[in-house]
């Protein structure tokens, strides 16, 4: 009896501990303390919440039945004319733009904003946060330096990245949030936390902020030394115990650890190989895991731990790799019964390799989740026409951690302008909508930020030819070259995606070159056992290891009908015109008209009178003078246009006029050095020819190359 009690009265104290924590308010500190906490995610949330997200996304992208919306790439302010923010108010007698207005509970997670230019470090756009309907922020100051660790948020909460600012200090709030900035914005992302209603949270003041400084600390020495985590285990467990296997693994065969039997938990995984010469071998060597009889784990080790093709170190909070080629996994992987831990070498060669794992108890429990982590790999991947390409696509309940994006791109030019979009528990619109692969991955201007960097929530462990054991050098700062392979990777911590009953995760293919691109991602979850995955196992795909090219024998990427860095006009570039003019698209080879335009298309331009003119914005792709050429198409009822870009007279006056549709092939326009990284192209109707019927005008593209002055190793 006195047993029955002892037990009774034990499970009552522990019930009413839970039921305590629960009611605890969300925090400065219970946030930090979590941010840390390896065993808390592994448990669905007990408080319950969704990631949402306010960035400047394009807001013409409504649908993906629109796709000239959809994949619109103009996802910045850089005029009046942009929208891509909340909205414009007057507060205390100024001017603010709204970034993010939420109502109620919930905690801001992480805030990325990129440099106004590719050499540009600096800002003076202030930004302000308002909290509760406070008329008064509770946190003031430069967009920039207040998220890259020179401010008040200290380093690596906030910490400056690749050409990026980006703050991982959690700012939680009980009623509303408000984000403004006193000009308009640039680039952003602000991700938070949206609490179910009732939730009880404490707002973030500056008081608590100073009380917290030691947790804050405390935390950060956790952050930048991962491996004193792995120490954490579940209340009442034995020290982790240590189970190890070396074999050489022959082709399509495996080696395995069987785990301790009862209720566990993986706490630490190690897998190194004899030699990494072959750099395929991070693609070909396969980690499998079972727990409880099912395969929740089948992953190529190099999408894995972070490392993509070939050996490339870094450190996270979540996976390190070392420079010796010692791979480090630290999520914590529970199970009630049983678990199996197996290296497949899918390779024609043997493999020599070393598996060590290290494992603790668990106690389980109905928020207990199992571990997962899946593959996804093609090759090619064409970029034209644009296409959004699945990560992932989860059914039931569980929460998304991880991913590692492992690209193979054939040219020297950008390949990153795609836009995350993630849509869970099958809502109508994403409710974080990105404003480009790299930014997702918390740096920015891909197309010069070819460097290693790392932090404990991301990195770019490589990018064209360099990694951390081999860095780039300072004078090809702004060399602008992606060929190759680039991998990125980004854990999460309090910006977890827990989803109810779905979660879709897809990736834009947006590449300024028309090529055939290879795309490789691991991406790791928590699940229930009904939790289920569309991604199954693909051997084959991991045996097609996209190919880089030669660059010194490649042959030209442009597909029969498109042309080299050509940017295609869209109405969605135009930045005035006259309402009179009307625009219309037309495909030129369903017309059956001779000749080559890019992507045989262009727009129409009707009604236009001598002397309107329309302005359009062509994206730079460098930080120095570029050489712009338009291309456009001769018509019967065609007239005479004159140009200028960025304010400054281009080229000649050019005759549309011909006797049937044929293309002009290239107008010169000249060099010019971008504004704002852009160029304003405006044509003006200058006139016709007596022989016209009218002045129409149909544009094709813009290409933009090297000034043929300029060395190629300078600017790119």
């Amino acid at each position: 009896m006195i047993s029955k009690t002892t037990c009774f009265f034990s499970a009552v104290m522990a019930l009413s501990v839970l039921v305590v924590k629960a009611q605890e308010p969300v925090s400065v500190e219970s946030l930090l303390r979590e941010m840390v906490d390896r065993d808390a995610v592994a448990r669905y949330p007990e408080k319950n919440f969704r990631l949402k997200q306010h960035s400047s996304y394009n807001r013409a992208s409504t649908t993906p039945n629109e796709p000239a919306g959809w994949f619109n790439n103009k996802d910045n302010n850089t005029s009046d004319k942009d929208k891509c923010f909340v909205r414009v108010e007057e507060n205390n007698g100024r001017k603010e733009w709204v970034l993010m207005d939420h109502e109620g509970p919930g905690a801001i997670v992480r805030t990325w904003v990129p440099w106004r230019g590719h050499s540009n470090a600096s800002t003076d756009i202030n930004l302000r946060i308002y909290l509760d309907g406070d008329v008064e922020p509770v946190l003031e100051g430069n967009m920039l330096s207040m998220f890259d660790g020179s401010g008040l948020i200290p380093y690596p909460f906030a910490h400056p990245s690749l050409r990026s600012a980006v703050n991982f200090f959690p700012i939680p709030f009980a009623k509303n949030c408000k984000v403004t900035t006193d000009q308009m914005p640039f680039f952003y992302q602000i991700t938070y936390r949206q609490y179910d209603e009732g939730t009880p949270v404490k707002t973030f003041t500056m008081e608590d902020f100073e009380a917290a400084k030691g947790l804050t600390g405390e935390t950060g020495k956790l952050l930048l030394n991962p491996g004193s985590g792995t120490e954490q285990k579940a209340s009442g467990s034995a020290e982790p115990k240590g189970l190890e296997t070396s074999a050489t693994i022959l082709p399509d065969g495996d080696q395995s650890l069987d785990l301790p039997t009862g209720s566990a938990s993986v706490r630490e995984l190690t897998v190194k190989l004899g030699s990494y010469e072959d750099p395929n071998v991070t693609r070909q060597v396969v980690l499998k895991m079972e727990f409880d009889g099912k395969e929740t784990v089948w992953c190529p080790i190099g999408d894995f731990f972070g490392t993509g093709i070939g050996l490339n170190p870094m450190q996270g909070w979540s996976s390190t790799v070392a420079e010796d080629g010692t791979m480090t996994c630290r999520w914590v992987m529970p199970y009630q019964n049983s678990g199996k831990v197996s290296l497949l070498n899918l390779s024609a060669a043997p493999v020599d390799a070393k598996l060590i794992v290290r494992t603790g108890d668990w106690d389980w429990d109905e928020r207990s989740m199992y571990f997962h982590a899946g593959w996804h790999g093609q090759y090619p991947v064409q970029t034209r026409p644009y296409s959004d390409w699945n990560y992932i696509t989860l059914k039931g309940r569980g929460v998304y951690v991880a991913d590692t994006l492992t690209i193979m791109n054939p040219v020297e030019r950008w390949w990153g302008e795609g836009d995350e979009k993630i849509w869970v528990d099958a809502e109508d619109f994403p409710s974080l909508f990105g404003t480009g692969t790299e930014d997702y991955y918390a740096y920015s201007w891909g197309g010069v930020s070819t460097d290693f960097y790392e932090h404990p929530f991301h990195a770019q462990p490589r990018a064209h030819k360099y990694n951390k054991l081999n860095r780039k050098p300072e004078a090809k700062a702004l060399v602008r070259n992606t060929l190759g392979y680039s991998v990125e990777s980004r854990s999460r911590a309090l910006d977890t995606m827990p989803f109810g009953s779905s979660l879709q995760l897809d990736m834009e293919v947006w590449s300024w070159t028309d090529c055939e691109m290879g795309y490789g991602v691991g991406m790791s979850w928590y699940g229930f056992a009904d939790t289920e995955s569309n991604r199954e196992p693909e051997p084959a795909e991991v045996l097609n290891v996209p190919p880089v090219p030669d660059p010194e024998n490649a042959p030209a990427v442009s597909s029969a009908d498109s042309f080299k860095d050509a940017v295609e006009i869209i109405p969605e570039q135009i930045l005035s015109k006259p309402d009179g003019i009307v625009l219309k698209f037309q495909d030129l080879r369903k017309m059956k008209f001779k000749g080559k335009w890019n992507l045989g298309t262009h727009q129409l331009f009707k009604g236009a009178q001598v002397g309107d003119a329309i302005e359009i914005r062509i994206p730079a792709t460098s930080d120095g003078a570029e050489r712009l050429a338009l291309y456009a198409t001769k018509s019967n009822d065609f007239g005479i246009l004159r140009f200028s870009v960025n304010g400054k007279p281009a080229g000649e006056e050019v005759d549309l006029y011909a006797a049937k549709p044929v293309p002009t092939g290239a107008i010169e326009l000249g060099d010019f050095e971008p504004v704002e990284n852009a160029y304003v192209l405006r044509v003006e109707m200058a006139g016709k020819n007596s022989s016209s019927k009218d002045t129409f005008f149909g544009l094709d593209c813009v290409t933009l190359s090297l000034p043929t002055n300029e060395s190629t190793d300078a600017k790119q």
